[in-house]
Order: C-alpha cells, then sequence, then structure tokens
C-alpha cells in the first residue's frame, strides 16, 4: 500500500556520490532503504524536517541543485535549492511553477521538458487542485523531465539533523573530495587490471608466453595499491 505522506530529495548525481555525501553530512547514515536511481537522478526518502536541513548541505557538498518534493494528503509542495543560494519553492500556484520551471531549465539539460509534451497542459495539472497531491507531483515532475518517485515506504532510520553545518561544511567538503578521488583512483586501477587480464589472454592464444608473469605481477601491483586506496574509506564504500 503506497504511503500517502512523504518527502523525498532529489538530486542529479549516481546513487554512491549521494550516500557518500549524506555519511559525510551525517557520519551515522547508513541505511539506503528507499533509495532509487532513474534517468541520471538519484531519490532520497527523507523526513519532512530533514529535507529543509540536508538539502542546502548537499548542494555545496555535490555542487549541483536538489529538488525537495513533499507531498501528504492535502497538499504538495516542490522546493529547488540551487548552487546561487537561492531557494525557490512552488505550492499549487501557476506563477512559482513557471519561475521554478524556468530556473530548473537554465541549469539542468538532462532531461528537456519540451520534447514531445504539453508544458501548458502540465504545468496546469501541477496546480489543480483538484487533483490529488501525488497527481500533481507526477505532472510537476514530468514537466521537469524528472522520474516521477512516490515511495511505498517511510524513509529508513537515519540521522534528521546533519553532523555539519554551514560554519563547520569546508573540512567535510575536504573529506567527500578525498574520497572522490580515491574512488575514481581506485575504478581506473580495477579497468586496468582488467585490461591486463585480457592481455594476458591473448598471449595464451598467441604469444609470447613470456609476456604473461610481467602483466601478471602489473596486476597483483595494481590491485594491491587498489587494496590499500580503499582501506582508507569506510567498510561500506570500498
Amino acid at each position: 500500500m503506497n504511503v500517502v505522506d512523504y518527502t523525498i530529495l532529489q538530486v542529479a548525481a549516481d546513487t554512491d556520490s549521494v550516500l557518500d555525501a549524506l555519511t559525510t553530512l551525517a557520519p551515522g547514515w547508513s541505511d539506503r532503504t528507499g533509495m532509487e536511481h532513474a534517468q541520471g537522478w538519484t531519490t532520497v526518502p527523507v523526513d519532512r524536517q530533514a529535507a529543509e536541513r540536508f538539502a542546502p548541505l548537499l548542494v555545496q557538498l555535490l555542487g549541483r541543485g536538489v529538488l525537495v518534493w513533499t507531498v501528504d494528503s492535502e497538499q504538495f509542495r516542490a522546493a529547488l535549492y540551487r548552487t546561487t543560494g537561492d531557494v525557490l519553492e512552488s505550492a499549487d500556484r501557476r506563477d512559482q511553477v513557471d519561475e521554478l520551471t524556468k530556473a530548473f531549465n537554465e541549469s539542468h539539460l538532462l532531461v528537456s521538458s519540451e520534447d514531445g509534451k504539453d508544458t501548458t497542459a502540465l504545468a496546469a495539472a501541477a496546480t489543480d487542485t483538484r487533483r490529488p497531491p501525488q497527481d500533481r507531483h507526477r505532472a510537476f515532475a514530468d514537466l521537469l523531465g524528472v522520474p516521477y518517485v512516490a515511495p511505498d515506504q517511510p524513509p529508513g532510520r537515519n540521522p534528521t539533523t546533519p553532523s555539519l553545518t554551514n560554519a563547520s561544511l569546508s573540512l567535510g567538503s575536504e573529506e567527500f573530495r578525498r574520497r572522490q578521488r580515491i574512488k575514481t583512483a581506485r575504478s581506473w586501477l580495477h579497468l586496468f587490471s582488467g585490461l591486463g587480464a585480457v592481455a594476458i589472454i591473448g598471449m595464451v592464444i598467441r604469444g609470447p608466453w613470456i609476456g604473461i608473469p610481467v602483466a601478471l605481477a602489473i596486476i597483483l601491483v595494481l590491485q594491491l595499491v587498489r587494496f590499500v586506496l580503499g582501506r582508507s574509506l569506510p567498510s561500506d564504500q570500498r
């Protein structure tokens, strides 16, 4: 049975990066329950109060805008937290929908909201209070070109207040960037190891066999470096 009341964060980033940012902001964050990734967007169900606290900090860590959708039995509200520090909100008013849509389209080019869509009809549906709040959410998400997600269960037991604040975010940002660099390096090392394995297969078939021990040694070194780098990451992110 669908949950009527929900609040979700949506950001154009991969799930691992979003989870890494959340654990940087609140080290106690560990539950992926309800997190989804579609069309380049990661969706995170959260408590309503937590959304207002985490969204502006996520913007600063990830360097991109964050959408917050709030739906209850009577009301639907959308908010766009921008990298400029501005927050645009829309609650059943056409002028607010138009302003938020314009600001969104200026900075998000993943999916055009105009391709094959009646934007006027979608904007009208997003502000039609005769429709259920979930239907208004669906129409507005379709207008923006982001995936429509309505969680079927409450958010997981995660912190509702970030450990970092705007004043201490610089230290958290350094840690977040460090983790991202390590993960990128480990991905490249894994790729090169895979290429080495392919080269070994080629040498087994065509030779020279003398190159096989050399390739094995290189792969071993790459994987050793990858393992050492992984030791500096939290166990659930290696």
